[in-house]
């Protein structure tokens, strides 16, 4: 009886490391893949340890547990995550780390009572797995694969003090022999579970920190672009309103030579000054490419630009009146493109932007292309500028892609600089 609790606990263990580690990773597979693909590599494995502590004793099984559990589990879950770099060993580490603590907390509760039977340890681990669950989902959850999501550099260090922290616990538990062989040993490990959770909240508080930074320095540069989008408004409604002074001006002129022209019959004259006054009004007026007016007023603007640049314009824009994301957010995305569209046409001799976007299966999808024979140096997924200040704009349409959970690209293909995103 008291073996058969012993290898329901490890088996219950086991199956719980698993089930915390698929809360906070983010699979590069489908729900219902990720769960088949899991059973089938985990279920050997799990039985492979049981094997290990039924045959060799539960002192061996600990000391060959990075062998038979730890790195197999790592490689089979690295391949799986989405996040092949340190954020994913950092997510390793800490899950396998608390699955430790629990284990050995309850390994020395059932010893402390005085039972050694196994009794103590199968309740409490029963409780102990599950409660620690929902206390991950509850509070940890989210806020963790926010910052994972946010904040992709800067994991190295904290990766590698999870690792130390996780092999210290295990070779203090385990080497040269169990623990429980080495009672004067037991108040280090019990230290050492102490700092553990400290480090772990420590390392927590920093990362939320930054993410803070990186959040209000995003913010900052919307807000710039939202003032920049404001002001490009402005002078666009100011120039307008010089340009129909004008036309007002000149219009009593154009009216009495129209009638002249009239009058004596000089009809192709007519129709010519008729055509070029015409012009001179679609020109001031707010081009319609879609049903959004933001979207309008973004795409006029830098329509216009482009003409004083010798850059020929070409936009195919199928967007509803209302948006399903922030009118604002998506102004940016678009303006920044443009953008820097306009800056890299200003030395290519072959002059031209091409834009697209449409809603499909409730995502808007849009894409930047202009002509680009130069060598664009990438930052991860993102062009790099060597120009002091520049390269904010690449960034902030990036993060805002992000935040709706989108998907984005920037490349270089065929002679033709590309963004595409889809949010």
């Amino acid at each position: 009886m008291n073996t058969l609790l012993r290898e329901l606990s490890q088996v219950w263990t086991l199956f719980h490391c698993c089930f915390m580690f698929m809360l906070l990773y983010e699979s590069r597979y489908s729900t219902q893949k990720t769960n088949l693909l899991t059973s089938i590599f985990m279920m050997p494995l799990i039985a492979l340890n049981i094997a290990c502590v039924v045959f060799l004793g539960i002192e061996k099984a600990g000391q060959l547990l990075i062998f038979t559990c730890v790195l197999p589990s790592l490689l089979f879950f690295f391949l799986m995550t989405k996040k092949r770099d340190t954020r994913f060993l950092f997510t390793f580490c800490l899950v396998d780390t608390v699955v430790l603590e629990i284990m050995f907390a309850t390994n020395l509760l059932d010893t402390a009572l005085g039972f050694n039977n196994y009794i103590i340890m199968f309740l409490s681990r029963l409780f102990a797995f599950p409660l620690m669950e929902v206390g991950l989902v509850k509070y940890l959850r989210q806020p963790y694969q926010q910052i994972q999501q946010q904040m992709r550099k800067g994991w190295g260090v904290f990766s590698f003090l999870a690792a130390v922290f996780y092999m210290l616990l295990l070779l203090e538990a385990y080497h040269p022999y169990i623990i429980l062989d080495r009672p004067e040993y037991i108040p280090h490990l019990v230290l050492l579970m102490i700092l553990v959770p400290v480090m772990y909240i420590t390392v927590f508080k920093v990362l939320w920190a930054q993410m803070k930074l990186f959040d209000a320095a995003e913010k900052n540069r919307t807000l710039i672009m939202q003032v920049k989008m404001a002001t490009d408004r402005l002078a666009m409604g100011s120039e307008n309103e010089k340009r129909l002074q004008l036309l007002r001006h000149d219009m009593k002129h154009n009216m009495l030579l129209l009638s002249d022209y009239l009058h004596s019959g000089r009809q192709a004259e007519a129709e010519k000054l008729i055509s070029s006054l015409v012009a001179d009004i679609d020109k001031n007026a707010l081009q319609s490419y879609c049903d959004n007016r933001s979207v309008n007023v973004v795409l006029s603007y830098h329509s216009r630009i482009a003409a004083e640049n010798g850059i020929q314009f070409t936009a195919s824009v199928q967007l509803p009146e209302r948006l399903t994301v922030s009118e604002t957010d998506f102004a940016v995305i678009l303006s920044n493109g443009l953008e820097n569209a306009v800056n890299a046409l200003k030395e290519c001799n072959d002059k031209k932007i091409l834009v697209k976007s449409f809603i499909d299966e409730n995502k808007i999808y849009l894409e930047i292309k202009n002509p680009f024979y130069n060598t664009v140096t990438f930052d991860g997924k993102i062009p790099r500028s060597n120009q002091e200040n520049h390269g904010f704009g690449t960034q902030s349409m990036a993060a805002i892609v992000e935040k709706y959970g989108g998907v984005y690209s920037f490349t270089v293909e065929q002679g033709y600089f590309s963004f595409r995103c889809s949010i």
